[in-house]
């Protein structure tokens, strides 16, 4: 069976936590899947718990990689047929010959992750998993705790588990992955900074250092180094504010949500795609849930978009602008200390990305690059309403 030669020795290692740190494309899931497929087909009767943020998450990935291994790798479908009495698709359960059994699950909460023990345990995508579920699954993980990442940012595995004793850490790039394709390595090799990347302008430090290397993505010069990833997104606030930026064809149109409590600023990203027209937009706010009498402070650069959007009955108004707005809304932010949700993934590499501008000499100027802040900037929008120009909202806080 064709492997990660470099994942799948780390995995065979006895220690009881195994972290799996990578990089964009490096076959760390796929592999982590094989090894677990394979384990449960070399013992009897072992129980195979895979978990992620939520069961939409695990069906676009684990789940769907899980049976994609089955279909083309004949060694292993001949100790889990897919067929009935040994594929439960209703319950996401594979069943082996040997008596185990793989299955796919999601936990809301650290009671729920209380249920049932296993032998072996695989958390994909952790960053977006909240410690203490982790934490309640690894208790009752007898053999092998695993849990995966792409190092968008740091989070809790770097503060509670890098450097134990008890745990395995190791990091894949791209380079480690046998079944990579020739057009996903030139689509990552873009990133790298070279001079030949920066001059077709598609080099991107933070992309290379994540999505190349591996690497935490934290650069130097951020105008908010301090942001926290973190699972946790506040039900009760004092205040919240959504902001919207407008784009289409090369950038995209962002909603954003902040919510205010325990004295810190709490981010989730709702909307971040391309192409969307005024009526998608209507029509996404309303698949969120959104309530109509909801204030949402858009780009007041684009007056047409906010009319049609409010002629569909949404609560929507133009962000105050003027000279050195963007300054103001930058500094209102770094009152407070920022928690982006883990689930907002554009929205962290934007704070990751964020740095201020240099002169012509290479010396940091005191204004932001006009880069990687569609989300902050609909943040912004909404923030510096509430913060600085409050006096001219009637209704506000929620």
């Amino acid at each position: 069976m064709k492997v990660n030669e470099t994942l799948y020795s780390s995995l065979k290692k006895p220690k009881p936590i195994n972290v799996q740190q990578g990089g964009t494309s490096s076959g760390k899931t796929y592999g982590i899947l094989q090894h677990l497929l394979e384990e449960g087909a070399r013992n009897n009767n072992e129980i195979i718990t895979v978990y992620a943020e939520d069961i939409p998450a695990l069906k676009a990935g684990a789940y769907r990689d899980t049976q994609h291994i089955l279909e083309s790798e004949p060694d292993l479908r001949k100790w889990y047929p897919l067929e009935k009495g040994y594929w439960n698709k209703s319950d996401r359960i594979f069943k082996c010959k040997s008596g185990s059994i793989i299955e796919f699950n999601s936990y809301s909460s650290e009671l729920d992750a209380r249920q049932g023990k296993r032998d072996r345990s695989f958390g994909n995508e952790a960053n977006a998993i909240p410690y203490g579920i982790f934490e309640q699954i690894n208790l009752r993980t007898k053999k092998q705790s695993i849990i995966d990442f792409n190092p968008s940012a740091r989070f809790w595995a770097h503060d509670k588990l890098f450097g134990l004793s008890e745990v395995e850490w190791n990091v894949t790039t791209f380079r480690d992955n046998a079944f990579i394709d020739e057009k996903t390595i030139a689509k990552i090799l873009s990133y790298e900074p070279t001079p030949e990347n920066i001059e077709r302008g598609t080099a991107n430090e933070y992309r290379w250092k994540v999505y190349g290397l591996g690497e935490v993505g934290r650069l130097e010069g951020l105008i908010f180094p301090d942001f926290i990833v973190d699972s946790y997104y506040p039900k009760e606030y004092k205040w919240r504010v959504f902001g919207m930026d407008f784009g289409f064809t090369n950038d995209p149109t962002t909603l954003v949500e902040i919510r205010y409590a325990h004295g810190n600023l709490y981010w989730k990203e709702h909307i971040y795609e391309t192409g969307l027209t005024n009526p998608d937009i209507c029509d996404k706010l309303e698949r969120l849930g959104m309530d109509k009498r909801d204030l949402i402070i858009a780009d007041s650069a684009e007056p047409k978009s906010i009319t049609e959007i409010k002629r569909k009955g949404w609560n929507i108004k133009g962000a105050v602008k003027g000279k050195d707005s963007i300054n103001q809304g930058v500094d209102a932010i770094k009152r407070y200390k920022s928690y982006i949700h883990s689930g907002s993934k554009n929205l962290i590499e934007e704070f990751s990305s964020y740095i201020w501008d240099k002169d012509k000499d290479g010396n940091p100027t005191n204004k932001p690059i006009d880069k990687f802040n569609h989300g902050i900037d609909a943040g912004r929008y909404g923030l510096s309403m509430k913060l600085l120009h409050s006096k001219k909202l009637q209704i506000f806080s929620v």
